[in-house]
This record gives structure tokens, sequence and C-alpha cells, in this order.
């Protein structure tokens, strides 16, 4: 059997569809991964039995006409699987096959002769190493250690995927021997693990730490919590090689915390993690948010402003949008925040505001978002009046002469 798989794009490695890859190849059958772009050309030159999609939020109709229009062409099995069809497989009766969930399983099931009594991959170890076949020649290779996570953010889906499977662990490790294994046989130039919190559990990352640093010592990243940065983590993260770590702030207010269930962390958790870490050369990208519900320019520049006394690495600002399921979607839509069409949002996140806020708030938020890093890097903070699109380069060029000044007459201004 001829399996294609398409995704929405083959920039970076897309772990899903390539485990369910080595499951197809492991069972004997062929399988590739495109991408959207290039896959009417594939199906109609391969000839595949069977088409899965990989479908993000947002991008459903995008794949419903990629289907359409490969089925015109050549007689084809269509299977859709990813995170919008987990939770709104309703909008999907165009496809053959919906898959909720890990597909791992159900793929396993899909291509048995007969229905299997068990499930074929009962943990994390049994299932095959992703297959990287159509993602050659990449400098940095995803791998990820655990699935699921501890937190119930209120902007993430995590909540309503504990509620569908409450029978799965809110983490579940690979042991830590299969991780390095793996890596060490991929021989990337830089590990990119993409676990939504990484070793929460000090016992795991004791042991990865001590494996990783013995075996493979590959530069890698991970993403942490800031309350979750102790100098016992940090040190083992160092010694074995991690040399950056994201650390999401998402916002320096107290109120809009507790409003997105992050509560649990402080802006001073944040400056003792920037520490921490500097004092160990570990790079740090700060992630944050702005235009949360509620939220006004004021509260996104005292973002801004725990960030520039953070001095990370890179400061990253995306814009906020409410994905459907989840807890601040519900919240916008109760509010009246937000009313519109979900299938704007997918790509969004840098481009501005989608909630019903005033068109000069999106304006001052999408201005601040665009100056954001550059702020942090030079340690200046804009007024709000600068915030405006015919104001900004004046900003930056005063910022910039400024910075020459000090550097050109050090000690003296």
């Amino acid at each position: 059997m001829k399996i294609l798989l398409v995704v929405k794009s083959k920039a970076i490695e897309t772990l899903g569809p390539q485990y369910l890859s080595a499951i197809a190849k492991k069972a004997g059958h062929e399988c590739k991964i495109t991408d959207i772009a290039d896959a009417p050309l594939v199906a109609t030159v391969w000839y595949p039995d069977v088409i899965g999609y990989s479908i993000m939020t947002g991008d459903r109709e995008k794949f419903k006409a990629l289907n359409e229009e490969i089925k015109k062409s050549i007689c084809v099995t269509s299977i859709v699987g990813g995170p919008d069809v987990t939770f709104f497989p309703q909008g999907y009766e165009w496809a053959d096959h919906v898959v909720q969930g890990e597909g791992e399983n159900w793929l396993a099931n899909f291509l048995a002769s007969k229905r299997l009594k068990e499930d074929a991959y009962p943990d994390l170890d049994s299932i095959p190493w992703p297959d990287r076949s159509d993602f050659k020649d990449m400098p940095i290779r995803d791998f990820i250690g655990s699935r699921g996570c501890t937190n119930s953010c209120a902007y993430c889906y995590n909540s309503a995927w504990n509620e569908m499977y409450p029978d799965l662990s809110k983490i579940r490790y690979r042991s830590a021997k299969d991780v390095v294994n793996e890596v060490a046989s991929v021989q990337p130039r830089f590990a990119y693990f993409q676990d939504s919190t990484f070793g929460v559990s000090l016992k795991w990352i004791r042991e990865f730490c001590k494996e990783y640093g013995r075996t493979v010592r590959i530069p890698y990243h991970v993403h942490l919590r800031p309350n979750m940065v102790t100098q016992e983590r940090v040190s083992l993260l160092a010694d074995s090689g991690c040399v950056s770590v994201k650390i999401a702030l998402e916002t320096a207010s107290s109120r809009l915390r507790k409003l997105i269930n992050r509560g649990r962390s402080s802006n001073e958790d944040v400056y003792i993690a920037a520490r921490l870490l500097k004092r160990e050369k570990i790079a740090l990208i700060l992630q944050n948010i702005f235009a949360l519900p509620s939220a006004t320019i004021e509260d996104d520049l005292d973002t801004l402003e725990v960030n520039i006394k953070a001095r990370p690495a890179y400061a990253w600002v995306s814009i906020f949008q409410p994905y459907p399921r989840t807890v601040l979607a519900d919240y916008c839509e109760k509010e009246g925040l937000y009313t519109g069409n979900y299938s704007e949002i997918a790509d969004n996140f840098f481009e501005g505001s989608v909630l019903n806020i005033s068109d000069e708030h999106k304006m001052r938020v999408a201005c601040l978002q665009r100056i954001f890093a550059f702020c942090v890097e030079m340690q200046v903070m804009p007024k709000v009046e600068d915030l405006t699109w015919e104001r900004l380069p004046k900003f930056i060029h005063n910022t910039m002469r400024r910075v020459g000044d000090k550097r050109m007459f050090p000690g003296v201004l």
C-alpha cells in the first residue's frame, strides 16, 4: 500500500506525521510526507492508495479544497487527523476517516489485516522513532521526550484534551535512554526538544542529562516554566550541552496572569531564571503575549519593562488569538470580545488582534509588537504616543543615535 501524508509546510519537521510514517514503513508499506503546495503533483505522479492530512485550526478549508482537487484525479482513501480534527471532528464529513487524538494505534489497526486485540504501541518507548527521510539535510532536528502538559493555560487546548482523555496521565515520558539513543542515531548539528515543558520530573531530567552528557553532547534547546528554573535544573542542563531555553512570561500583569491561569509564576521568577541561565551561559528566549482579553496598552508596556529588566538573549512576542474550545476563547465570546470566524486566526498571531477592541488599541499593539525585540535589545521604553506608524521611524532613529553616542563616548553619556 502507498500512503501519502500531507502537512501544511515542510520548513520544519512535523513529528506527528513522521511517527505515522515510521509505523507505516514498519508494517511493510510505502510512505511519503509532502506539503500542501506539492501534494497535487505528488499524488498524481505517485498514485497513493491512502492520503492523510495533518490539520491545524484555521486550515480546514485549505485541506478540504486540496482533497477535492486530488480526488478528481485519482481514487484514494482520505484520512484526517491533527489538532483541529481532534477537537472539531464535526467539520470533516468530507473525509473517509476521521482520527481524533494520537494516531499511532489507530493507524496500526487500519493497516493490520484484522482488528488488533491490544494496542500495538502500549507505551511511548514502543513507538518507532520518527521517519525523517522526507526531511533531509536539516541542521536542526526536532525531538520529544514526553507527551502532555501538567499546566492548564486558559489560551491552550490542554484542558479540553484532559477532559477528552481522562485516562491518560497529564504527562507521559519516554525513557531517558530511548530519547538519547534516538538523538545519537540522528546525529543532528542541533537538537530541538518540542516538549511542552521539558523535564518536569527531576528524576527523569537527572537521568536524561547524565546519559545525554555522557553519550551525545550535541547542543540542544528546551522549553521551561519560570518557576521551574532552579539552580539544579540549570546546572544539569548546562553540563549536558543545553545552550538555549524558551520561557514564557506571557504578561507582567498579575491580574492577567490569573485570567490565563498562569498565576503560579511571577515576574520575580523570570528575573531569577534569567540570572541563573546567564550564569551558566544558557541563552534565554523570553516569550510574551500582547492584547490579552481586557489588557490595556499600559499592561503590554509593563510586559516590555519586565523583559528589559530580565535582558533575555531574545524577546519574542505574539498577539493573542482566541482558539475555539479554550477557556479564554469562551471568555471572549461571553464578553463580546470575539464573535468572528475562527478560520481567520491560523497565521494571525504576528499580524494583529482579531478581538473587538478599538482600532487605535489594535494599532498601538501592532506597533509595539514590531519594535518589542528592538526595545529590549536597546534597553529603551517607548511612550504610548510613540506607538503610531508615523512616529515609529523617528523613535527608532533617535534611539539608535543615543546608542551610537553612548558607544562613541563611553562613560560620558
